[in-house]
């Protein structure tokens, strides 16, 4: 009986990816629980939700997400600091569009649904008391995907996505630490635009996105 050597890869790539994480996650949660009592250093949560899509599909629309994980920041002075997060969102994007029939005009329903482990680094810098600018590189690993198609009032059919495991691009993003009373809460908006074509073989559709996020400084 032979191996399916692609899947056993795939296997072995995932598994391989979640210890790299858990990791980076329990070293950084060490290095910031014994500096404690350091005001350079923070640990905390973050989570929230995106409007993402495709771009370079026709009729593309955007897609509802959620997104959630954990953040470590790193302050070189008071204005300036480097941010890094694990977090899951959720991507892809969404269409409808007429179609003629034999008969009559069809509408044709499209959703692609994408997850995403995301690992940002950012470099911020804070205006006191009123606004801060960030911005850097995310590099993502795409945990599984799938297209959903309608047409008309028919039911909804489910295939795979042949999508590439990797992506990256650029984030830019503004944040405020004093929106809310409470000094350990901060919210921020970020843009994110894709470097790596997400689905294969159909032409130029990478990932474009805005995330709104609340965060909340456990140390």
């Amino acid at each position: 009986m032979k191996r399916n050597l692609s899947n056993s890869r795939t296997r072995h790539t995932s598994r391989d990816l979640w210890a790299l994480v858990a990791v980076l996650f329990f070293l950084l949660l060490s290095k910031t629980s014994l500096q404690a009592q350091d005001a350079d250093y923070q640990l905390g949560v973050r989570g929230g939700f995106g409007m993402a899509t495709l771009s370079g599909f026709q009729n593309n629309g955007l897609k509802l997400g959620l997104a959630a994980g954990f953040y470590g920041k790193y302050f070189f002075s008071e204005k300036t600091s480097i941010i890094a997060d694990i977090d899951y969102s959720m991507g892809g994007q969404q269409s409808e569009r007429w179609v003629s029939g034999n008969l009559d005009e069809k509408k044709v329903y499209r959703k692609y649904s994408l997850h995403y482990l995301n690992m940002p680094i950012l470099y911020q810098y804070y205006f006191t008391d009123i606004l801060g600018l960030e911005a850097g590189f995310n590099f993502r690993y795409c945990l599984g995907g799938n297209l959903k198609t309608k047409i008309g009032n028919e039911s909804w059919e489910k295939t795979a996505l042949d999508h590439n495991n990797f992506d990256c691009g650029l984030i830019f993003g503004v944040y405020t630490d004093n929106l809310i009373p409470h000094e350990d809460f901060f919210v921020s908006l970020r843009a994110y635009f894709g470097f790596i074509d997400v689905v294969k073989e159909v032409g130029s559709n990478k990932n474009v996105s805005v995330q709104v996020s609340v965060g909340y400084t456990l140390f």
